[in-house]
């Protein structure tokens, strides 16, 4: 981060953001950075993004050109680190305080235990909603051939929405192979950094939802993502990320799904975060920026 701001950043207009992500980009090419710069890159777009708002005076899905400043919302848990007690409280508390309607479970310990467990994330969602939407995280457990078995198995219990983290996510051909084997959905693109990364799966039609971690690739590259998602008719969903921020990209982009949410209430570590989880939606507030103010 600092190596970037004293090559490129000191003395530019932190208006021009679009601009200034491609120089940065452009300086350090997909074939010779790793991720720790990727994600600098990132950062830096993230609050260049956050000063042009303050500029204008405006909160950032206002600068973005959104018009609604609210976004659908799934509760995500990683679900391997609770006991099963401790998983349905926690979805509960999502679904009865938060109103949230779906939600997402890391999977890939053993048969049994995947199937119990989701059959406790269900049970809570449906304080909710008679129908909650289910999503998995095989967090690259599975193979495409074990996934393709263990998904089959689910599906003869639940109707899953997606399931992600097969394979690494680079498999464009095995996972194409694994969507056409399976009822629910493949999202994919959650720790990519850069649009060359999904390129091999828009080409192979091998994902049916992308999945945007702003983290990984900023603002800029988020919505460069999305509108190539748009041209070919893919949804677009929002990875986690620090005080729920996300919630300002969903007015502009025209396939947005949803986002993910793992703390309803930052406010305990992230100071005055706009962000409200209220009746299943991530509702952005007025405040300029992106909504989280300094410590």
């Amino acid at each position: 981060v600092k190596h970037l701001v004293a090559d490129m950043l000191l003395g530019a207009d932190p208006r021009s953001v679009t601009g200034i992500w491609q120089r940065m980009v452009d300086a350090h090419s997909a074939g010779r950075r790793g991720k720790s710069l990727s994600h600098a890159i990132a950062v830096l777009d993230v609050a260049l993004w956050d000063l042009k708002a303050k500029a204008n005076e405006e909160p950032l899905w206002k600068t973005l050109g959104g018009a609604r400043p609210r976004a659908n919302a799934y509760a995500s848990s990683i679900g391997l680190t609770l006991a099963d007690e401790e998983l349905t409280a926690w979805y509960l508390r999502m679904a009865r305080d938060y109103g949230l309607r779906g939600g997402k479970l890391q999977v890939g310990a053993e048969d049994d235990g995947d199937l119990r467990r989701l059959g406790r994330m269900h049970a809570a969602l449906a304080q909710a909603t008679p129908e909650p939407v289910l999503m998995i995280d095989a967090d690259r457990r599975w193979s495409v051939p074990l996934a393709i078995g263990r998904l089959r198995a689910m599906e003869e219990q639940f109707d899953l929405t997606w399931v992600e983290g097969i394979s690494r996510g680079r498999d464009s051909r095995g996972l194409k192979r694994l969507s056409d084997a399976i009822r629910g959905a493949v999202c994919v693109g959650k720790g990519f950094a850069t649009i060359r990364e999904f390129l091999p799966h828009f080409q192979r039609r091998s994902a049916d939802v992308i999945q945007i971690n702003v983290n990984a690739i900023g603002i800029t590259g988020a919505l460069q993502v999305a509108d190539a998602a748009f041209g070919l008719e893919l949804p677009v969903t929002l990875s986690a990320v620090p005080g729920n921020i996300h919630a300002y990209l969903a007015g502009v982009m025209p396939s947005f799904m949803s986002v993910e949410v793992m703390d309803p209430d930052p406010a305990a570590w992230i100071h005055g975060s706009d962000i409200r989880i209220e009746n299943g939606w991530a509702v952005a507030g007025d405040a300029p920026g992106n909504g989280l103010a300094p410590t």
